[in-house]
């Protein structure tokens, strides 16, 4: 079964259902509640459980339920089957496929979240393209175009230089003249307010022949989105630095990955749970 649901909120949304053996269609409108859990109301997600009294509640809960409440629980893999093919649209635009519980998790990650304008003093916010539009068109800004993990060469030139990167991530490089000393070069991270993402960077640069000077930085996401990469001795501004830019989860897929690890063990430990409960019921019934 493959289904597809559109909704802003949990109150309505609109689904279309792929039956594998009729290959049926069929748009459906339905209250969102219905996959949340009965206890935390959050997104169910698998594994899911069914009480005693027929609602779904998420492993979290039920592993909170009292011993008794919980050996009458069972596994509710249709449940599972639906939640895992309720997909929603992106709030922010993207044309990304998110299932209904990952939905939060991928919103807070999406390249087309709001960021704001890393030049200083301008207040204004917007997703990745239209902030590229306002960084070449009021500030004027040259572009670069990049690749992630691949190492590219820049000159050291006063001034600001807008990096955008295959995956529509931006950065913008910085270089300022330090007075009788040579040239500061900085690398601020463009990213929506709550990002999952951990940026390294690599830099390296020659100021005369036997001579390399090479840095690494972290840029973690609760930390400053600007790093001052190296200074560079000298008021020349013909010299040349190679950086490379590297992401931890540069596209949600690899969220979805992290989650799936995360989902394979809870599903593991749980068939032991339910095989457990088997051989117990099987025992009951060789007693009888």
């Amino acid at each position: 079964m493959e289904g597809s649901v559109n909704s802003d909120n949990k109150s309505k949304g609109v689904g279309c259902q792929d039956g594998k053996s009729g290959g049926k269609m069929q748009n459906v409108t339905m209250g969102m509640e219905v996959f949340d859990c009965s206890i935390c109301s959050d997104p169910l997600r698998p594994p899911i459980f069914q009480c005693s009294k027929g609602n779904s509640i998420c492993s979290p809960c039920c592993y909170k339920l009292p011993d008794s409440d919980r050996s009458a629980t069972q596994r509710c893999y249709i449940m599972e089957r639906v939640v895992d093919n309720i997909f929603i649209p992106c709030k922010h635009g993207c044309n990304k496929k998110i299932t209904y519980y990952k939905k939060d998790a991928h919103e807070e990650e999406c390249p087309n979240g709001p960021c704001v304008c890393p030049v200083s003093g301008c207040g204004f916010i917007a997703p990745n393209a239209a902030l590229l539009d306002h960084l070449t068109t009021l500030h004027k800004l040259p572009t670069t175009r990049i690749e992630l993990f691949e190492s590219f060469w820049l000159p050291v030139q006063p001034g600001s230089h807008v990096l955008c990167s295959g995956h529509g991530r931006l950065f913008l490089l910085d270089v300022v003249t330090l007075e009788s000393f040579g040239h500061a070069v900085s690398l601020v991270c463009v990213r929506p307010e709550t990002p999952r993402a951990t940026v390294d960077v690599h830099v390296e640069f020659s100021r005369f022949e036997g001579h390399i000077q090479v840095s690494k930085f972290e840029i973690k996401p609760d930390g400053e989105r600007k790093q001052c990469l190296c200074v560079v001795p000298g008021r020349e501004t013909d010299i040349n630095i190679n950086i490379m830019i590297c992401m931890a989860y540069y596209d949600n897929d690899e969220l979805q990955e992290e989650d799936e690890e995360e989902d394979d063990d809870m599903h593991e430990y749980n068939y032991d749970f339910d095989q457990d409960e088997d051989d117990d019921n099987e025992d009951e019934g060789a007693e009888d």
